[in-house]
């Protein structure tokens, strides 16, 4: 549970997933996250050769959605769900973190031209 808290995770016990009756240390949200995160390592290659600005697209509409949720339960216009709070853990940390790794071989390619010029 500490090294979820040192994450900066709340850790709050209704937000979280249990497992045989341990709390997992991350609460729906930060596990979805993580979940994304390391799909995106894998997936990273099929979404090598997507334009940067449609990856860029996705990774915003995913914070938007995770926002949203996140921003609307806070306002108590509704009560968000585990499951609701993972799926959009989930997308946003598989998209920004492909955009992040596209964006920086993106970065790598242009420099080695502009130094190459």
């Amino acid at each position: 549970m500490r090294l979820g808290a040192k994450t900066g995770c709340h850790q709050m016990h209704e937000r979280s997933f249990f497992w045989k009756g341990s709390q997992f240390p991350l609460c729906a949200r930060c596990t979805g996250l993580l979940i994304g995160q390391s799909a995106a390592l894998f997936l990273f290659l099929v979404f090598i050769h997507f334009d940067i600005r449609f990856l860029l697209f996705l990774a915003a509409i995913s914070v938007l959605i995770m926002g949203i949720d996140g921003l609307c339960q806070m306002k108590n216009l509704w009560l968000s769900t585990n499951p609701r709070r993972l799926v959009s853990g989930i997308l946003c940390g598989l998209f920004v973190t492909v955009f992040n790794l596209n964006l920086i071989i993106w970065l790598i390619r242009n420099i080695n031209n502009v130094q190459g010029n």
